[in-house]
């Protein structure tokens, strides 16, 4: 993974010349360098990152533990990058109010994840209770 995140950082650093180089004839194309670049570190992040979730996966089911949680989990965490990155390039153009927003609609979307969760934690409290 070092080596990999040595990759990434050189990634970051030479879009972000390029884009700063840019950005006084068109800022359009820098905007679009940071894009290209921000899919990029995430695609391949995501492919670093695979393996071990399948294994932490692998682990879970020959302990018999339910990988629900593990899933939503994963999709929280996804959600969370996700909306940090769209949230952070809105504020790279300027669009502070559209950047609150996406945050919001992250926020929103991670709570309605959790809900199943909630509830079956709220229905085995209730249960001991009884």
């Amino acid at each position: 993974m070092n080596g990999e995140l040595v990759k990434i950082l050189a990634v970051c650093l030479i879009a972000a010349v390029l884009a700063i180089t840019v950005k006084s004839k068109s800022a359009e194309y820098a905007f679009a360098i940071a894009i290209a670049a921000g899919i990029l570190i995430s695609l391949r992040l995501i492919v670093i990152i695979m393996p071990a979730i399948k294994s932490f996966d692998a682990l879970l089911q020959n302990y018999g533990v339910e990988t629900e949680y593990l899933l939503v989990a994963i999709k929280a965490v996804g959600i969370s990058y996700l909306t940090s990155f769209i949230a952070d390039s809105c504020r790279d153009c300027g669009q502070i109010s559209l950047a609150s927003k996406a945050e919001f609609a992250g926020k929103c979307a991670i709570f309605i994840l959790s809900l199943p969760l909630l509830i079956s934690v709220l229905n085995t409290a209730i249960g001991f209770v009884k």
